[in-house]
């Protein structure tokens, strides 16, 4: 009996501290802070109609160097890739036979020069003693001939001595222009020929060529807009590259050359840029991207692509009102700009679009929004102001 009291009193004490907590004021919840996030406020930039070309840059003139004697290699005076400037010697040839050559040319023309002074001697006493008739007209005759044949016995002597010079001087293998020196493909000691093949070759980079195709309706275009020249059009263009590593190439460039025909295989034309290039940036062989643009445009409103998300209604980015909340906006958008894309339709200028912190936030809640720039040609962020409660 007396446990179940004790039961009874200690069910009656639960009671009532339920009672008395349900009677309690109910707790506040607990506050949170807006979520950071950085945004990139629009600007309007004037947007040039433009296109893109896979474009391949070239040497703007190449030359191989090749032996014009046959002769060993005594010595390379160049280092392979480096710069060579014109008139430098780059390398020397074994001349022992060429100075043989020559001398035996030099001693040969002796010889045929001094024939020649013995037969106009002769012919000189011939025709004196003829007047007289102590000479035959035969004879006279004879005496000609020998004298023309001695002088085309010294003009091939001095032919033969030009020659055997110029050999002389080809043991010597100089730089034609000023240019980059590519591979040696001989070494000291080998033996090489005009048909050995070139024993390396120099390029000009400086300017540089870039070559692109465009379709025949382009080029009909190109034709229609009365343009008789590429330099004659180049003046309302405005031509740059991209480079392979994204990065944008500081020097513009003209165009240079339209072919007069097309190429029966792939329906393009073959054109041809020219870009300045006097730090040897850009090499011949690589694989470029060419943007042409007019030299006019329009205001058009920029939107960097790290903003833009996708789905399946559609592209979107998050915007930042004038409440700090977060507001989403479709839109449609035109050519890449860089890091930045074209908006046709959905932005105007000075809308705060977020550009950092998108995977914390929703449409409808308020944020605290610190204000960014955008590198337009990296899509690097830069720190601009403070954040915005």
């Amino acid at each position: 009996m007396e446990g179940y009291k004790k039961f009874r009193i200690a069910v009656v004490s639960l009671c009532a501290v339920l009672l008395l907590a349900g009677c309690s004021e109910p707790q506040e919840p607990k506050q949170t802070s807006p979520v950071a996030v950085s945004v990139v406020v629009l600007e309007a930039s004037e947007i040039r109609p433009s296109r893109e070309f896979v474009a391949r840059t070239a040497a703007s003139a190449k030359a191989d160097i090749t032996p014009r004697i046959e002769a060993e290699i005594r010595e390379i005076l160049f280092t392979e890739g480096a710069k060579v400037s014109q008139g430098e010697l780059l390398i020397r040839l074994e001349d022992t036979r060429a100075s043989a050559d020559l001398q035996q040319a030099d001693a040969e023309l002796a010889a045929a020069r001094a024939e020649v002074d013995s037969a106009s001697r002769n012919l000189k006493r011939g025709e004196e003693v003829s007047e007289k008739g102590f000479l035959s007209a035969a004879d006279l005759d004879k005496l000609k001939d020998r004298f023309s044949a001695a002088e085309s016995r010294l003009q091939a002597a001095q032919a033969a001595v030009q020659k055997a010079g110029s050999n002389l001087e080809y043991s010597e293998i100089r730089a034609p222009f000023d240019g980059w020196i590519g591979r040696l493909n001989y070494d000291v000691g080998a033996v090489v020929s005009p048909s050995s093949g070139a024993i390396t070759s120099i390029q000009v980079t400086d300017p540089v060529y870039v070559e692109f195709q465009i379709n025949e309706a382009d080029f009909i275009n190109f034709r229609r807009r009365g343009a008789e020249s590429a330099q004659a059009l180049s003046r309302s263009l405005g031509l740059y590259l991209t480079l392979p590593d994204g990065e944008r190439y500081e020097q513009p460039g003209v165009l240079d050359f339209a072919d007069v025909q097309t190429d029966a295989s792939t329906g393009t034309v073959e054109m041809r840029a020219v870009f300045p290039n006097p730090d040897a940036v850009l090499v011949p062989g690589l694989y470029v991207t060419l943007r042409v643009e007019g030299q006019s445009g329009e205001a058009k409103v920029l939107v960097p692509q790290v903003a833009v998300q996708e789905t399946i209604e559609g592209k979107f980015v998050l915007v930042v009102d004038d409440q700090n909340q977060v507001a989403q906006h479709f839109i449609q958008t035109g050519s890449r700009e860089g890091a930045l894309l074209v908006v046709n339709s959905g932005l105007e200028a000075g809308d705060q679009v977020i550009v950092e912190g998108l995977q914390k936030v929703r449409p409808g809640v308020t944020v605290s929004a610190a204000q960014k720039q955008i590198d337009p040609q990296t899509g690097a962020l830069i720190q601009t102001g403070e954040a915005s409660q």
